[in-house]
């Protein structure tokens, strides 16, 4: 997926404009060439919100506004908090330079951050961006392209303000869903570790179940013109 997933989206993303390329593989690179692009790009819609999905990913579940995300090499579990949204909810991220890398996010009027953590021989990415939070945890060799993916997932999200408003302003229309806080960086949880062994067995799971034919996948490519 390395070289093949880069090219077309480039071209989507940078059609009718001059062309950034990406010069080195770098996280740095990546964020301002990827995921500080305006882009009104989608293929993906839910209650709230709409985002697009990159060639050769599909959702393979959606709870409310959780949804797990895949491609052949790893897993995306996306967080979209149409709450924090709506109320304009800020938060402080405190940069750790204990970890593989991490930095604050600002850009056309959104903010958010990326903490990635290296646990034996994998790393556990965390980015949030624009009310969104996407997670992975990924092999070193896949580690970019999965940079890349969650960058470009994330400089998608769009919200429909009256559809949100609509629901918050209707208790009926409120449904509960798992809590989760994105502004929180699960480094800081005291069940870090614990956290990324279960999200490394659920990913070893849906490993197996990725060869699977499932006719409930959202295929992108459908829709991907």
């Amino acid at each position: 997926m390395k070289k093949y997933l880069c090219l077309p989206l480039l071209i989507l993303l940078f059609c009718g404009c001059s062309i950034s390329k990406i010069e080195d593989e770098s996280f740095d690179s990546i964020i301002n060439t990827v995921l500080y692009k305006d882009t009104t790009l989608f293929n993906v819609s839910f209650e709230g919100y709409k985002f697009y999905l990159p060639r050769g990913t599909s959702v393979r579940e959606q709870k409310q506004n959780n949804l797990e995300i895949s491609d052949k090499n790893s897993n995306y579990y996306l967080y979209v908090d149409t709450v924090s949204y709506y109320y304009k909810t800020k938060a402080q991220h405190e940069i750790d330079s204990n970890i593989y890398y991490s930095k604050n996010l600002e850009s056309n009027g959104h903010f958010g951050y990326v903490d990635i953590s290296k646990i034996d021989e994998k790393y556990f990415v965390e980015i949030m961006y624009n009310y969104a939070k996407i997670e992975a945890y990924v092999n070193e060799d896949n580690l970019y392209d999965s940079f890349f993916n969650m960058c470009y997932i994330l400089s998608t999200i769009d919200y429909y303000d009256s559809a949100i408003s609509y629901k918050l302003s209707n208790k009926d229309l409120v449904t509960g869903s798992e809590e989760f806080n994105i502004f929180t960086s699960k480094k800081d949880t005291d069940n870090f570790l614990e956290y990324v062994e279960e999200f490394d067995k659920y990913d070893e799971n849906s490993e197996v179940e990725n060869n699977k034919h499932d006719e409930d996948i959202i295929d992108t490519e459908i829709n991907d013109n």
